[in-house]
């Protein structure tokens, strides 16, 4: 038994009260009168009896309250009894071994004291005893004993070095679970060493360990650190005599104090092409921008490369130099190309920089069947429905996955697009409708669920419904509508034509029918018409250790195994892996920061498509957690923590579940009763004695 309140044994002084009441206290004698005390014999007076205690039983109540009292305030708990240790021969231990290997413990020290603290874990295992060691990042890997004994254990870990992952503990924390649920032996116990990293938190309620499992965190954390990382690039483009040019910027986190003059690289290719430095402030962020330089033919890997520091493996940021994508695209005019009427649409187009346009206009009576050579997208602006054999072409460009693109202003009517075009319309152009005298009508509903209207979702990424329409063409459609009026009447319609696709506008983009042009709206507007109806995705070149690579817009995982369909890539150590097909990883998750060469599989010789990949952002921020809270979070309710975690909070737990005060003053209530009887009887006895 334990006291929460031991102070309160003070009170034990009290005990003396009692004591002094029996021993000090004189008994009132009454006064007789006599005559004459000559008659009488002389008697010494004896004290005696006023030092010693007569009534014990009344003692011993009064004094057994005052123990209980103080007992009820100094909150005693009974201690459950400790297990007993498991014997030779007798139940074991298991013992799960979490060491984290992810990139931030190659800070200072961390890894090697890792590798001590889970060798230390291991060399503790008795005869009885099952070890299991879980290496883990952003990944868990299991080495089991079974698989060849505590040799394999030990040499998992002399062999293992952190990686460039980022750091998660829920994949290490479920692998424990189960090795845990499926073990037979009585104890279990698991050992975390990491460095705590508070990016890597992802821990929930499904990694709760089983019942009575002794978690033990090991931080293997240094107390200071000092570091520099590139954290991040931004490309800005430029034209000069007619050729791209790009100016690089870097943006470079510092933890640790201030740094002036730190020299900086660009390097493309591997040839330093530029130079730079910068300044940190201690514990903030700085740029280093570099001047521009002329794009290349073809894409190239480019690098920034800051001075080194204790941690050189962030000091660096890989990514991809190349030209902006761009769209090819015809557009189709009903005036001569110049007029001030097409003259929003081309500078919405030709404004464009990721994806850029790279347009070709001609007059309808002009345009012929070699102009669609090459193209990606054909916007009709408000002109007729190509004839003859070029309107049949027209419609195998579509077909075969070209986009299509109608402004239904004045020049679309039904004698112009005969047949829905082909049926690449989907609706046969109506008559306008005015709405001068109501001052215009707005876009009502708008579907930004949408791909092509999914910019427009945002609290800041402008109002389309501040347009006003005066005149339109209601589109009779009840499917596809991405966009209607505020009277109802579609105003934006999607139909799929064969792979490809087709929108249609219910007004025009010339300003006449409606002052959209005019509106912040229609520069990103155009962008998202142009772009979804092309079936431009945006493709990445920049990629995070861990993340899934798009292998060319297809999901390799999904590749037909029976035709062999795979790719080969070659990592930054030279390494040769085959993705999809029958003998191929299902997809390309990079394991180490650097660039990546990818090509299709018996293709050794062609130009290979170039993936930068870079250590995990979340993973450079070296801030930390609480190991007891990891030990919170994965106990199960009612368990002790780790072996050297003060047991108080376990013990008020036992002691507001036992609540042995509230007894406890019950009998010293119960003690006071009785006293209060037996002090009456006898203070009655002496009375009636005398």
């Amino acid at each position: 038994m334990s006291f929460l309140a031991p102070l309160f044994a003070i009170g034990l002084a009290g005990l003396a009260i009692p004591i002094l009441v029996h021993l000090v206290h004189k008994e009132r004698k009454e006064t007789t009168p006599f005559p004459s005390l000559m008659f009488l014999l002389r008697t010494p007076y004896q004290h005696s009896r006023r030092q010693r205690i007569r009534d014990w039983l009344l003692f011993l109540l009064r004094a057994a309250v005052f123990l209980l009292v103080v007992g009820a305030f100094a909150r005693p708990v009974f201690e459950r009894e400790a297990a007993a240790a498991p014997v030779a021969g007798g139940g074991g231990r298991e013992v799960v071994v979490l060491l984290d290997r992810s990139f931030s413990m190659r800070v200072g020290d961390r890894w090697a004291r890792a590798q001590a603290a889970a060798r230390q874990a291991l060399d503790g295992l008795g005869a009885g005893d099952k070890g299991t060691v879980v290496l883990f990042a952003d990944q868990a890997r299991v080495v089991a004993e079974d698989e060849g004994g505590r040799a394999v254990l030990r040499a998992a870990i002399d062999s293992s070095s952190p990686g460039d992952a980022a750091t998660r503990y829920a994949p290490a924390l479920t692998l424990a679970r189960r090795v845990l649920a499926a073990s037979t032996l009585p104890n279990r116990e698991v050992v975390v060493v990491s460095d705590f990293q508070r990016s890597g938190w992802d821990v929930t309620g499904e990694t709760q360990l089983p019942a009575g499992t002794t978690i033990t965190p090991v931080d293997v954390a240094s107390a200071a650190v000092s570091d520099r990382a590139v954290r991040a690039v931004e490309l800005r483009r430029t034209l000069a005599d007619g050729r791209e040019r790009i100016t690089v910027t870097g943006r470079v986190s510092n933890t640790g104090p201030a740094a002036r003059g730190i020299q900086a690289r660009l390097e493309v290719a591997g040839r330093t092409v530029a130079s730079s430095a910068f300044d940190v402030g201690a514990d903030a962020g700085g740029v280093v921008t570099f001047e521009s330089v002329a794009v290349p033919e073809t894409p190239q890997p480019a690098t920034i490369r800051i001075a080194n520091d204790a941690l050189p493996a962030d000091d660096v940021l890989h990514f991809i130099l190349e030209r902006a994508p761009s769209i090819p695209v015809l557009v189709i005019e009903n005036v001569t190309p110049g007029n001030e009427r097409d003259i929003y649409l081309q500078r919405a187009l030709e404004i464009g920089d990721r994806p850029s346009f790279d347009i070709t206009v001609r007059r309808a009576t002009q345009v012929n069947a070699g102009d669609l050579g090459g193209k990606r997208l054909v916007i009709v602006n408000n002109a007729p429905f190509p004839s003859g054999d070029l309107g049949r072409r027209l419609e195998a460009f579509v077909r075969g996955g070209g986009g299509l693109l109608v402004a239904a202003g004045d020049a679309v009517t039904p004698a112009t697009w005969p047949g829905r075009g082909h049926n690449l319309l989907p609706a046969t152009p109506s008559d306008p409708r005015d709405r001068v005298a109501d001052k215009g009508g707005v876009l009502g509903a708008i579907d930004r669920s949408h791909p092509a209207l999914s910019l427009f979702g945002g609290t800041q990424s402008g109002d389309l419904s501040a347009a006003r329409f005066l005149r339109y063409r209601p589109i009779q459609s009840d499917s596809g509508v991405l966009a209607r009026f505020d009277d109802g009447a579609a105003a934006l319609v999607e139909q799929r034509v064969g792979t490809g696709r087709t929108l249609m506008f219910a007004s025009s983009f010339d300003g006449l029918w409606n002052d959209l042009p005019r509106q912040p709206v229609f520069l990103p507007f155009i962008h998202q018409l142009a772009q979804y109806a092309s079936g431009y995705r945006a493709g990445r070149s920049v990629y995070e250790v861990g993340d899934a690579v798009d292998l060319q817009g297809v999901s390799v995982a999904a590749s037909d195994s029976s035709r062999g369909v795979a790719y080969v890539a070659v990592s930054p150590q030279g390494n040769r892996l085959r993705i999809g097909g029958t003998q191929g990883e299902a997809a390309l998750i990079p394991g180490e920061a650097g660039i990546y060469e990818v090509r299709p599989a018996g293709s050794p010789g062609s130009r290979p498509r170039l993936v930068a990949v870079n250590i995990p952002g979340r993973e450079l921020d070296l801030a930390r957690f609480d190991p007891t809270r990891l030990t919170n979070a994965v106990s199960a309710p009612g368990d002790a923590g780790p072996a050297d975690q003060p047991a108080q909070v376990d013990r008020q737990a036992r002691e507001r579940e036992q609540s042995v005060w509230w007894y406890l003053l019950l009998i010293a209530a119960t003690l006071l009763v009785a006293e209060s009887v037996l002090a009456h009887r006898l203070s009655r006895g002496r009375v009636a004695a005398s």
